[in-house]
């Protein structure tokens, strides 16, 4: 019996760091198995940044 595509892709396990085990955030395009703290990189994060208290309020 055949499955939906839609069902086949929801129910793949997450993708984990080879590294530490870490689970790696899905993005388009991403074929890297080994997360940005592992690799010793800074990793931006694309969404909008949450304004907290300011360092020096007036």
């Amino acid at each position: 019996m055949l499955t939906r595509t839609t069902e086949f892709y929801e129910t793949l396990p997450s993708k984990c760091c080879d590294t530490c085990g870490e689970p790696l955030e899905e993005m388009a395009d991403c074929y890297t198995s080994t997360c940005t703290k592992c690799k010793g990189h800074t990793f931006y994060p694309l969404s909008p940044i949450i304004p907290g208290p300011t360092a020096h309020p007036e």
